[in-house]
C-alpha cells in the first residue's frame, strides 16, 4: 500500500503565518495557557504518545482558538490539489469493482460530479431486512469510488488527474 503524503499537508497548515493569523484574531492578549498552545502547535503539535490536557475558565478564548485552527486546516485540505489517483479492483455484492483512491482533492466537489455524471450511489450494507441491494453503479467506502465499470472510472480519471 502506497503512503500518503498527508505530512505534506500538516507541515503546509503549520507554516510560520499560522500564529500571526491565530494572534490577530484573537480580541484580547494571550493568557499564558494560550502562549503555550500556540507554542505546541507552531513547533509540530503534540507528539505521538504524548497527551495535551486543556483546563480553562470560561470565557477565555478556547472556542475561537479551536474554531480558527479547524478553519484553516479545512481551507488547506479543501484547497488541496489531487497528488495522485491510487486504482484498484475489488469485489463488492460478489461484482467486480474498479476502484479510485484520490490523494488530495476536494472529496466533497468529486463527490458532487459523480453523482451528477453517474446518478446517486448505491448501498454497500444490507437493507434493513438484511437483502443485499442491487449491485449499485457506484459507491463511495474507505475513501474510494468504486465503479462497476471500468468505462467509469477512466472518465472520472480524466477528470480529476493533472
Amino acid at each position: 500500500m502506497k503512503k500518503h503524503k498527508d505530512d505534506t499537508l500538516y507541515s503546509n497548515f503549520m507554516q510560520n503565518d499560522t500564529l500571526p493569523f491565530l494572534r490577530s484574531n484573537t480580541a484580547t492578549s494571550l493568557q499564558p495557557w494560550q502562549q503555550n498552545i500556540f507554542d505546541k502547535i507552531v513547533s509540530g503539535g503534540v507528539k505521538p504518545g504524548e497527551m495535551m490536557i486543556m483546563s480553562a475558565g470560561r470565557r477565555v478564548g478556547k472556542s475561537a482558538l479551536t474554531a480558527q485552527a479547524i478553519e484553516r486546516l479545512m481551507r488547506d485540505i479543501n484547497s488541496r490539489p489531487v497528488e495522485e489517483l491510487v486504482l484498484s479492483e475489488s469485489k463488492l455484492h460478489g461484482a467486480c469493482y474498479y476502484c479510485v483512491e484520490p490523494v488530495g482533492g476536494n472529496w466533497l466537489d468529486m463527490q458532487a460530479w459523480v453523482t451528477e455524471v453517474f446518478g446517486e450511489p448505491g448501498d454497500v450494507w444490507p437493507m434493513h431486512d438484511f437483502t443485499w441491494p442491487e449491485v449499485p453503479r457506484w459507491v463511495q467506502n474507505h475513501r474510494k469510488f468504486w465503479f462497476r465499470n471500468e468505462r467509469d472510472r477512466t472518465v472520472f480519471i480524466l477528470k480529476w488527474s493533472r
